[in-house]
């Protein structure tokens, strides 16, 4: 969808845009952008998140400086800023900057708000920063209310349904009594309800409320309605096509805000008897 977005803007120009799928491999972006430099190009748009090592992100940063520094216009979309040699962000580079944090407290405060006190939690993929943030928030949002350990365990898996079958029958396992699990996105949060919670007998939400993230086209016509967590992933690649393009002037600090909306729909319910 990030594409897509990119895609409305250099359509019609004298711009060819390619599109590279890394599909998660650290080697083969720096592949990419070893590629991109040689071939001189006019911008780089980065989407998605990174692998969450400090190692990776340093030699990212290092291939991103030699592009901006040969006249490439870089745009990270949907991942943290690169950190320059003063360690605040690299410079010459904008960042569409998404909310995962912020989303992920949101949606963890609306389950507690509704009584619920034993929350699992299925993530994405434990090396990658858009799960690193999402989960930090979750957290932060158990802390403020005093909850955590056992009561709320985590397990790792992909963005896969398969994930979500799997690993929540892993939480059912160690805390058979959960009342709520969040998914790190909203297809792992269909495998939870089709895949796994239905074929034990369990209802959602009468037994078990499940919230995902992004808000992904079909998430408004699962049965029932995903609760999520809404980025407006389209207009976020808009903007890093446009800054890309040179159409709209970097944003102040080099950093663009994008803010998460929490989406309330009928996979979430009160805990029964509250």
């Amino acid at each position: 969808m990030i594409a897509s977005g990119i895609q409305d803007e250099t359509g019609g120009t004298d711009v060819l845009a390619i599109i590279g799928n890394t599909a998660g491999a650290p080697d083969r972006e720096l592949r990419y952008l070893t590629l991109l430099r040689r071939q001189r190009a006019r911008a780089v748009v980065l989407t998605g998140g990174t692998v969450d090592s400090p190692d990776h992100l340093r030699a990212v940063a290092t291939q991103v400086s030699a592009l901006v520094s040969a006249g490439t216009t870089v745009v990270l979309c949907g991942r943290p800023p690169l950190a320059g040699a003063d360690h605040g962000p690299l410079a010459g580079v904008s960042t569409v900057d998404f909310d995962n944090r912020g989303g992920g407290q949101a949606l963890t405060a609306h389950l507690i708000a509704l009584g619920h006190r034993r929350i699992g939690y299925v993530a994405g993929p434990a090396n990658r920063t858009t799960t690193k943030l999402r989960v930090l928030g979750h957290q932060d949002a158990l802390k403020r209310h005093g909850l955590g350990g056992t009561d709320c365990p985590v397990v790792s898996g992909d963005f896969s349904r398969g994930t979500g079958e799997s690993a929540t029958a892993e939480l059912l396992r160690q805390r058979p009594d959960l009342t709520a699990i969040v998914a790190g996105n909203d297809t792992i949060a269909l495998g939870v309800c089709a895949l796994y919670l239905r074929s034990q007998g369990r209802t959602v939400p009468a037994d078990v409320s499940v919230a995902g993230f992004d808000d992904l086209p079909f998430s408004a016509d699962a049965v029932p309605a995903l609760t999520t967590v809404r980025l407006p992933l389209i207009e976020a690649g808009r903007t890093a096509g446009r800054l890309a393009l040179g159409r709209q002037l970097p944003p102040p600090g080099g950093i663009f805000p994008v803010p998460a909306e929490l989406v309330v729909r009928a996979s979430t319910a009160p805990v029964r008897g509250i």
